[in-house]
């Protein structure tokens, strides 16, 4: 019976005795206890005869029982006879092996016939029996030659099953001999020379065992496999200690198990529990269909239902037979989150010229909970509000893993991976793996971000200092200083001439005046100069005034954010019992600010009243008042007295333009202020800015020791998985591969040209140069050293000041290669931030890093992923997997983990070459076809590799090559199929 969805794990009771011998059923009573008990295989194995087997076969055919012909012999073999079966195909050579046949050309050849039989029972009874009775007396008591029967039972290509171990009539029952213990002979010492005759050579093709554990001994010496059966003789007893198989319900079914012993199965296989378990975990049909509407006149998918194996399925074909279809349309209907189609797309299927083929076509996916997925037409999404009930790798998908230079897509699949390892305490109620991340870290960003605050500071400053440095800012000190001094020199031209103070003695009226008049200009001088006092604290008391104020503000916001946290955590802390009050006490009295504040606005106050001109008791009101009285007082003087009078106010107002050039070094513009300036750029600007970038670069250290610590969360999270990868090492011995958690240099180039101009002179001229310059930055760094790190900044921040190509050492400013619209601010908040420096999960294999990896070993390595260290138990959909790797990697990593991964997981694999679904065990193979003739009809073949229709498919497609099989020691079907 062969099954389309292929190798499929049933029950088998290959040793059952009718009533034909000395069993008590009918066929019709066994084969209902059979069904009752959802036994599939059936053999029917009387003693010496083949009476009812045709007849099981009839009964069975309709009730979807498969039904193997046997027979049961006696032989010379030991005291109570050594028990052998022999199983037949139903043909061989093309010769149907009928009841009838067997007896003639079996039975009869060994001497077994009905005749000798009855005979045989009459010499052992005198009692008056039927002959059919005289039949079930006599076939006990004839044998045959063991090595005889064997080779008969071969020639028919039938296989010969011995009872062994601790069964009765086992060949080692039947044939102890004295072995090394005092008793209880073991069965390696129970095998004397004829029974390691008997296996070696051939004879033997299956051990039946009561005992499972004894199977282990027959496979490793001999070779053998072994089963379990009921050997029933009750009707109750039909399908009592069966074994499972995975195979097509048929002799060639069978017979894989020669080569492929585990397909054997004395319990209940895992997968039958799994399915059980969580049966919309595997997908049972496909089903694909032209809509009811459909008017295109190609043929496509008519009414295509297609039966899919809970294992391994490999979909093969010729090229352009419509293998990536399959997978397409199974993925759509499961909604992957991965659509990057094959057959799906605008330029294939989805074509909308001369019609849409794929508006046209609808299909739907269901599962062995008997759940149907929504019927989709192939124009179609995926419903993204779905859960992902399948993992699709589609082939161009694995391909842009595997050659793309970014690494990030690399990184998002590990993630998902690594998220499974997790338990459910460590995903803290979040759905993926970056949630996490973000979640353990939010508190270290925050810090990151107070010092990136810090940072931006001082770039502020930084800039500002080396705007000193260049020659235009000194040159233009200089320039302004010049000025000022020829300003200086002009004015000491200026001083106004002296006038001979005029002698008052003869008038007294004169000399009264002349004393009033210099007590008030004396008066006016103490009154100007606590003026200028008064100006100097107003200025200040306004600035401090705001600074306060700002201070107020901030306190006010940092008050609020402090409380908002303690609101946000008090939830917490009173489901722990914990008074959060009590652990964080803060105070804040802004009304002591404001106590301040109006304390320096009242001094302000009374400031501007005596700056007021029109307040009488103000200073300026007085100096006003004083210079009119001068004035007044100035009128009663002589001519020679005014003339000198005006004299001397001249010369006080040249005296004053001659301080007020000269200045002080804090007055910004006089000569004095321009010579500090200029003495501190030649002799301390250097040092300050020397400090100001080593407290820049202390900052920047803090910043990635904070990014450090993310280093310590990520390990935490992979730990699990690295667990895994050590519990596992015998496995991955030859795959070797290592967890660790570091830093990336990400986009920086890119990021940094958005800046900076590369058509500007300076280091990082030309598209070509400037991104091999930064290239060649970025591999000096030793990514582990913090130092190393910022040092790189420093070099970049170098590469900008000074002109280094050629060796050229050319000083630049920065502001001349910045593009339009960017500051040299954001530049240097983006060099020093740190944001480009990138925490990430590396993966390593062979001790090579993801970046150095060939496009064939990230392939395998994504292959690794995705089929071992992958929990994900959904059906895993993948197309071409052996596209990226050559014929060394597709057995050296890809064979092994695909057999590993369809152990926990359901595997649907597209391949170009069938020898990957021979090597890998596949259990279905799905042959695709496109008949463009026919207009482009599907079509397909599907069942196991055993199956002789699928096995010729399979050597078709290889162009009637056979390195499959026979690299496999004939492992399925010869040149003879």
């Amino acid at each position: 019976m062969m099954h389309k969805a292929g190798s499929i794990w049933h029950k088998w009771d290959l040793h059952i005795h009718t009533n034909a011998s000395d069993g008590k059923g009918s066929c019709q009573e066994i084969l209902d206890e059979a069904k009752l008990k959802h036994v599939k295989c059936i053999a029917v194995t009387d003693h010496h005869t083949v009476d009812n087997v045709d007849i099981m076969k009839k009964l069975a055919a309709p009730m979807e029982i498969s039904v193997i012909s046997g027979v049961e012999f006696r032989t010379e073999y030991g005291k109570a006879s050594v028990h052998m079966i022999g199983l037949f195909p139903d043909v061989h050579n093309g010769v149907k092996l009928s009841a009838e046949f067997l007896k003639e050309n079996v039975l009869n050849p060994l001497g077994i016939t009905r005749t000798k039989i009855i005979q045989k029972g009459r010499e052992i009874t005198k009692e008056e029996l039927s002959d059919e009775q005289y039949f079930k007396i006599g076939i006990f008591q004839v044998q045959v030659d063991f090595k005889q029967a064997a080779n008969i039972i071969h020639k028919y290509g039938g296989l010969v099953t011995v009872h062994a171990g601790s069964k009765s009539n086992s060949i080692d029952e039947e044939m102890k001999h004295e072995g090394k213990a005092a008793k209880n002979v073991s069965i390696e010492d129970s095998l004397g020379p004829v029974k390691e005759e008997l296996f070696k050579d051939g004879y033997i093709d299956i051990c039946d065992l009561t005992k499972p554990k004894e199977a282990a001994f027959y496979q490793k010496v001999f070779g053998k496999p072994s089963i379990a059966t009921s050997d029933a003789h009750e009707i109750s007893e039909v399908g009592t200690n069966a074994c499972w198989i995975k195979a097509d319900l048929t002799f060639e079914g069978l017979r894989q198990i020669l080569a492929e012993p585990e397909r054997i199965f004395f319990d209940e296989p895992d997968i039958i529990n799994r399915i059980r378990k969580n049966p919309d975990k595997f997908i049972k049909y496909l089903e694909v269909r032209r809509t009811t509407n459909a008017t295109m006149s190609e043929k496509w998918f008519e009414n295509i239902s297609i039966p899919l194996n809970p294992g391994l399925v490999a979909v093969i074909g010729n090229k352009g037979s419509g293998k990536s279809a399959l997978t397409d349309i199974i993925a759509l209907c499961a909604d992957t989150t991965n659509q990057n189609w094959a057959f799906l797309t605008p330029t294939k299927f989805r074509m909308s010229k001369p019609y849409n083929r794929s508006k046209q076509t609808e299909a739907s996916i269901q599962w062995f909970d008997g759940a149907h997925s929504t019927i989709k037409t192939l124009d179609m999404q995926s419903d993204l509000t779905q859960p992902e009930r399948v993992k699709y790798i589609p082939q161009n998908f694995l391909e842009t893993l595997c050659t793309t230079e970014d690494d990030q897509q690399f990184e998002n699949e590990l993630k998902k991976i690594i998220f499974q390892y997790l338990e459910p305490a460590q995903r803290f109620g979040l759905n993926d793996l970056e949630s996490i991340i973000n979640y353990l870290t939010k508190e270290n960003n925050a810090s990151c971000n107070d010092i990136k605050s810090l940072i931006k500071s001082i770039n502020t400053d930084i800039i500002e200092l080396e705007a000193m440095l260049t020659l235009s800012y000194k040159s233009k000190i200089e320039n302004e200083l010049k000025y000022k001094q020829e300003q200086l020199s002009n004015a000491q031209l200026a001083k106004p001439q002296e006038v001979a103070k005029p002698s008052l003695e003869d008038d007294p009226n004169a000399k009264k005046a002349k004393e009033n008049i210099e007590k008030n200009q004396e008066f006016c001088k103490t009154i100007l100069t606590s003026l200028q006092k008064l100006n100097d604290e107003r200025e200040a008391i306004i600035k401090l005034i705001q600074d306060i104020t700002d201070s107020k503000v901030r306190l006010e916001r940092f008050y609020a954010q402090i409380t908002s946290t303690k609101n946000e955590l008090r939830p917490l802390y009173e489901q722990n019992k914990l008074d959060i009050d009590s652990i964080m006490t803060l105070s804040f009295h802004p009304e002591l600010i404001d106590q301040k504040i109006n304390e320096l606005n009242g001094r302000l106050a009374d400031i501007n009243n005596q700056l007021d001109e029109k307040n009488p008791e103000g200073l300026k009101y007085k100096y006003v008042h004083t210079l009119q009285q001068l004035e007044e007082i100035k009128k009663k003087l002589s001519a020679p007295e005014l003339e000198y009078q005006k004299y001397l106010k001249d010369k006080q107002d040249w005296e004053n333009m001659i301080e007020k050039i000269i200045g002080t070094p804090e007055k910004d513009g006089t000569i004095k202020n321009l010579q500090a300036r200029i003495d501190y750029i030649e002799h301390r600007l250097i040092n300050d800015l020397s400090i100001k970038k080593n407290t820049r670069n202390q900052h920047v250290k803090e910043l990635m020791q904070k990014k450090h610590l993310v280093l310590d969360t990520y390990n935490s999270l992979f730990a699990p998985i690295v667990k895994f990868i050590h519990d596992y090492h015998e496995e991955l011995k030859d795959y070797p591969i290592e967890f660790n958690s570091t830093f990336a240099i990400r986009s920086f180039g890119e990021r940094l040209f958005d800046y900076v101009s590369q058509q500007a002179a300076g280091s990082y001229y030309g598209k070509e140069q400037g991104a091999s310059r930064i290239k060649d930055s970025i591999d000096s760094i030793d990514i582990s050293n913090i130092q190393s790190i910022v040092e790189f900044a420093c070099l970049i921040n170098d590469d900008l000041l000074c002109d280094k190509r050629d060796g050229q050492n050319i000083d630049r400013e920065i502001e001349a290669q910045l593009k339009k619209g960017h500051t040299k601010q954001e530049l240097y908040d983006f060099i020093y931030g740190m944001d480009y420096v990138i925490p990430f999960f590396q993966l390593r294999m062979n001790g090579k890093p993801l970046s150095s990896l060939s496009p064939g070993e990230r392939g395998a390595l994504l292959l690794l992923l995705y089929l071992f260290i992958d929990m994900d138990d959904k059906p895993l959909i993948i197309d071409q997997p052996e596209e990226n790797l050559d014929n060394e990697s597709v057995f050296k990593y890809l064979v092994h983990f695909i057999k590993t991964a369809k152990k926990k997981r359901q595997i649907i694999m597209v391949t170009h070459n069938p020898n990957l679904a021979v090597v890998c065990d596949a259990d279905q193979i799905i042959q695709m076809k496109i008949d463009k003739l026919d207009g482009n009809k599907v079509t397909y073949e599907s069942g196991a590799i055993e199956n002789p229709k699928m096995n010729k498919v399979i050597v078709d497609i290889l162009e009637g090559t056979y390195p499959a099989f026979h690299n496999r020691d004939c492992k399925y079907f010869d040149k003879t199929i």
